[in-house]
């Protein structure tokens, strides 16, 4: 009775590895997929976790090869069902690049985790792409409009004083649609001297979307109420 036993323990544990195959093999079209689409930049490996090794690797960047050891060691039990995806995580690629990985439990026979799908994404050309253009929008050494260059330049000074009026209190010109907002900004452009020129008021009413009328109105105010307070 006990020979049955193992005989029928012995059958079902094959049946199991045959399924776990099965199952690995379906997710392989699916690694393909993600490395084509992302490469050359992506490789996609899928690890057998009853026997620790590299079942599939689809766009190989790190050496390694179908067969070779995962070296994960890990059980069915120690994954979460209902966390399936691990990540993303960072770390460093066999010539020193920068890696951002993400990992898929696979499911297998009764639902019970049977490999891992790591998606590992070579950014390093992306970030320093993208170095080269924050140092082209943003120079390390951004001067200030020179004073001598821009003194007289008042369509220049009004842009950038609305600017830095909207800036300072964590504004876009969207904010200049409401009339308290787009008062406050005229009044910060008469506190610097910007309406001396003859169409200065023209173009700050384009900027902020209203028509030349309002803007006027918006100047007398501010500045009878500025007269209002020195009496």
């Amino acid at each position: 009775m006990v020979k049955i036993n193992r005989l029928c323990l012995d059958k079902i544990s094959r049946l199991d590895k045959e399924y776990i195959m099965t199952d690995l093999a379906c997710y392989i079209p699916v690694a393909d997929a993600i490395a084509q689409l992302l490469a050359p930049h992506a490789e996609v490996v899928i690890h057998d976790i009853e026997t620790d090794t590299v079942y599939h690797v689809a766009n190989c960047f790190s050496n390694r090869a179908v067969g070779d050891p995962s070296l994960l060691k890990l059980k069915s039990s120690d994954l979460d069902r209902e966390e399936p995806v691990i990540g993303p995580y960072e770390k460093t690629g066999e010539k020193g690049q920068a890696i951002r990985s993400v990992t898929a439990v696979l499911s297998g026979a009764m639902g019970k985790p049977a490999g891992l799908m790591c998606i590992n994404l070579d950014y390093s050309r992306a970030a320093a792409a993208l170095d080269i253009l924050d140092k082209l929008i943003r120079p390390p050494q951004l001067q200030s409009h020179p004073e001598i260059l821009f003194r007289n330049e008042w369509q220049d000074r009004i842009k950038q004083e609305i600017q830095v009026f909207l800036k300072k209190h964590h504004m876009d010109i969207t904010a200049a649609t409401s009339p308290e907002i787009r008062r406050r900004i005229m009044a910060h452009l008469e506190s610097r001297g910007l309406f001396y020129a003859r169409k200065s008021i023209e173009q700050t009413a384009a900027i902020l979307g209203v028509s030349r009328a309002t803007a006027y109105n918006d100047l007398q105010t501010i500045r009878k109420n500025q007269t209002s307070r020195r009496h």
